[in-house]
């Protein structure tokens, strides 16, 4: 018998040698009863969400898996930028150790930080530096 039962069990013998009256006693058996019930009825509920959590973890784990995989397989790809010291369209790998590469035009070293930058400070995404010095011709005027 568990932990669990055999306390509950001992209680109800102690109650049961407590109480007297057997109107009272059944009284007071139907509301621990009550109590079990309405406990044992969370218990389910709280079971079934686990349940349906660790479902949900592990779709999203297969979800990342897939992901992780497909950015694998796309690094493993040749991309099509431009290089950054003579405006060339090169086509590169990025390299697994992530280190520098060379441009095949200007034999400058590229790094791989400067094939992904927009050249923008700001974050607006949208310009390619100096984006703002129209804005100071305006606060000019």
């Amino acid at each position: 018998m568990s932990n669990l039962k055999k306390i509950v069990s001992d209680k109800v013998v102690e109650i049961k040698n407590t109480v007297s009256d057997p109107l009272e006693l059944a009284k007071i058996m139907g509301c621990i009863s009550d109590i079990i019930d309405a406990f044992s009825n969370e218990l389910l509920i709280i079971s079934k969400r686990q349940l349906h959590l660790e479902e949900k973890t592990e779709e999203i784990f297969d979800l990342l898996s897939n992901i992780e995989e497909e950015l694998v397989q796309n690094m493993m790809d040749d991309f099509v930028g431009e290089c950054p010291y003579c405006g060339e369209d090169i086509s590169y790998a990025i390299p697994e150790d992530g280190s520098d590469f060379e441009c095949p035009k200007c034999h400058n070293t590229i790094e791989l930080e400067m094939m992904f930058d927009d050249g923008c400070d700001c974050d607006c995404g949208e310009c390619h530096g100096g984006c703002h010095d129209d804005d100071d011709d305006e606060d000019e005027k």
